[in-house]
């Protein structure tokens, strides 16, 4: 992820691929034996802007300094 956020503060776009043939990597790149490759990054600039993340907002789902009487729900 840091890898991602600083390829973002450099203007450029990432996306992390898993699924990807190991070995077949391993062998193509000369991988030395002590490494075993689980998470492939590719970095680079965008073609079309990504789909818009379904993800709550932050203001949403974290809690600062305790809860406000009256706003907890079950």
């Amino acid at each position: 992820m840091q890898l991602m956020l600083a390829a973002k503060a450099k203007g450029l776009d990432s996306g992390p691929m898993v699924g990807f043939d190991a070995d077949a990597f391993v062998k193509v790149f000369h991988v030395p034996p002590r490494y075993i490759p689980v998470l492939l990054v590719a970095i680079g600039k965008a073609v079309k802007p990504a789909r818009p993340t379904s993800r709550f907002p932050v203001e949403q789902t974290v809690i600062w300094n305790g809860f406000e009487p009256g706003t907890a729900t079950l």
